[in-house]
């Protein structure tokens, strides 16, 4: 009997589960032209990456980390890397972990490994 009564207690609880998440409904999607996006634009903590082309990756441009500190500039592009020297070594970034962020105004590039954990890589000897 306990069995049973244990059952149709379970029974019940996923059913009540099941028709609450059926009541909730899902957030409507916020564009850019929106009122919600634009306010959402409008924050100053809010800033807009995007991904970076081989063009725009010239040798001598600057790249920071996700925190805004120097890693160094680039070298040169290697198949899918993007050299970077920090003037005493070159580092090995995968295309990927690089992006591009515009604050006030102006374009950054930076990388999503730190100079710290390049640092922790092997890195090139010039």
């Amino acid at each position: 009997m306990k069995y049973t009564t244990l059952l149709m207690a379970a029974a019940v609880t996923l059913g009540g589960a099941g028709s609450l998440s059926a009541q909730q409904t899902p957030a409507a999607p916020v564009s850019a032209g929106s009122a919600a996006g634009e306010k959402a634009l409008a924050d100053p903590d809010v800033v807009t990456v995007r991904n970076v082309n081989r063009v725009e990756l010239t040798q001598g441009l600057p790249i920071v980390d996700d925190n805004g500190q120097p890693v160094g500039t680039v070298s040169r592009l290697a198949g899918n890397d993007v050299i970077l020297t920090d003037g005493t070594a070159e580092y090995r970034v995968p295309f990927t972990k690089i992006y591009a962020f515009n604050r006030d105004g102006a374009d950054y590039f930076a990388s999503r490994l730190s100079l710290a954990t390049l640092k922790g890589k092997k890195p090139r000897r010039h």
